[in-house]
């Protein structure tokens, strides 16, 4: 790799390795952390030594920046070859015919390195990433939710800290005891009712557990039905008790997590990386912190599925060896290393299930990802995903948790909103 000066571009990104005489496959990377930058080079640098004459460039484009590069660039050129993309977004891009699948890359990795890419990839992310029998995408990072909570405040209020709850009624009751038993300022548990990702990264594991379903068969909104009514009074039944902080409708996920750094919560739902800023803060507690899998429903046990892939753009000039790229950086040692450089659990199995994430907290949260599920579960993805995940199920949720609307009225007013969002 060739590495010139970088370069600001007008939407505020910029060119961390100039182009070199060859092949070239443009990359847009959306991480803009310093560490993350460095690890994709390195990445970029072993797999330009292994495959001579392609030169990759690498793009910053942040993430608050991305989705609207990606939209002017559909229209008026200017696609990269290769570039990171949400998950919940894959299917737009895709219905559109903006991507290009994945299959051939998939089939060429196998026949050379002896794998089974698609039988590496998680179980949830084939909802994402497997749309009518092709793959779009290849998993970089995944990320689901776990039940973190506190041994000394479960003694204080008479639960047994060995014993979390297991269920969203025992979680409810739990978060309840711990709230009436706690400090004046001290709640049994951070959940958010508001309108922000926080919520439905929360709510969905309810739902799903309880067997509700976004979409019916006939692909209409599915979620009028006595399993989701259920799962919405159990999760807006926690802050109707006042077991989660009262201005629960109006806060994001980032201060709740503060709020649990901070001690004012007995448990919350949250990923691994709260446990490494724990580690950095060190509150005299610490050692009272205690992770569990996320509650069941009567019907299952469904954890959040995060994360993100790399997808090939289908204007792209380059595709054999951007597919080359993708594959390269999404398995084997380089891939491992940009992993722990990020702090993330692997969209790799395999490799998530060895070193360094055997160690606490990681266990957990990888176990749970044979169970994290996408909201729209068992469905595949579809285009209006992004717009349903923002705009539809938190104002159901904020609505019964306000006293706004009762359970039955919440659902109709939301599946008429989801229903309107398909029709598009």
């Amino acid at each position: 790799m060739r590495y010139g000066l970088l370069a600001a571009t007008a939407l505020g990104s910029m060119l961390v390795a100039a182009p070199a005489m060859g092949q070239t496959v443009t990359f847009w990377q959306f991480s803009t952390n310093p560490n993350d930058i460095a690890a994709w080079e390195e990445i970029i640098a072993a797999f330009e030594a292994e495959h001579q004459g392609v030169d990759v460039v690498m793009e910053i484009v942040p993430w608050s920046e991305q989705q609207q590069r990606l939209v002017t660039a559909l229209t008026t050129g200017g696609l990269p070859d290769v570039s990171m993309l949400g998950n919940n977004v894959v299917a737009q891009f895709q219905a559109i015919g903006a991507l290009a699948p994945l299959d051939d890359a998939f089939a060429a990795y196998d026949a050379a390195h002896g794998t089974d890419v698609a039988a590496d990839i998680w179980p949830g992310d084939r909802g994402y990433y497997n749309l009518d029998g092709q793959w779009w995408a290849s998993p970089i990072a995944v990320e689901t939710r776990a039940l973190y909570y506190r041994k000394d405040l479960f003694e204080q209020a008479g639960l047994d800290p060995n014993s979390p709850p297991d269920t969203w009624e025992e979680l409810r009751a739990a978060a309840k005891t711990l709230t009436e038993a706690a400090p004046d300022g001290v709640y049994g548990i951070g959940l958010s009712t508001s309108l922000d990702y926080f919520t439905i990264h929360n709510f969905m594991s309810a739902y799903l557990g309880y067997g509700a379903r976004m979409l019916a068969e006939d692909g209409s909104c599915g979620f009028d039905t006595p399993q989701f009514k259920d799962a919405l009074a159990v999760y807006t039944g926690i802050a109707l008790d006042g077991s989660t902080h009262p201005d629960a409708a109006s806060m994001d996920g980032n201060t709740f997590q503060r709020g649990f750094l901070d001690g004012r919560y007995g448990m919350i739902l949250m990923h691994p990386s709260l446990y490494r800023d724990l580690v950095a803060e060190q509150p005299d507690w610490l050692d009272q912190v205690a992770i569990a899998q996320v509650p069941a429903g009567p019907d299952n046990r469904s954890g959040f599925l995060g994360g993100w892939p790399l997808v090939m753009w289908d204007a792209s000039d380059a595709k054999e060896a951007a597919g080359q790229f993708i594959m390269f950086a999404t398995h084997g040692e380089a891939f491992k290393e940009l992993a722990v450089a990020g702090g993330f659990i692997p969209g790799s199995i395999s490799l998530a299930q060895g070193e360094p994430w055997t160690e606490f907290p990681y266990p957990v949260f990888v176990e749970q990802l044979q169970n994290a599920r996408p909201y729209q579960y068992p469905s595949q993805a579809i285009a209006q995903m992004g717009q349903l995940e923002v705009d539809t199920i938190q104002k159901a949720v904020q609505a019964v948790a306000l006293g706004q609307k009762d359970i039955d009225a919440a659902t109709q007013d939301l599946c008429a909103d989801i229903n309107t969002v398909l029709a598009r």
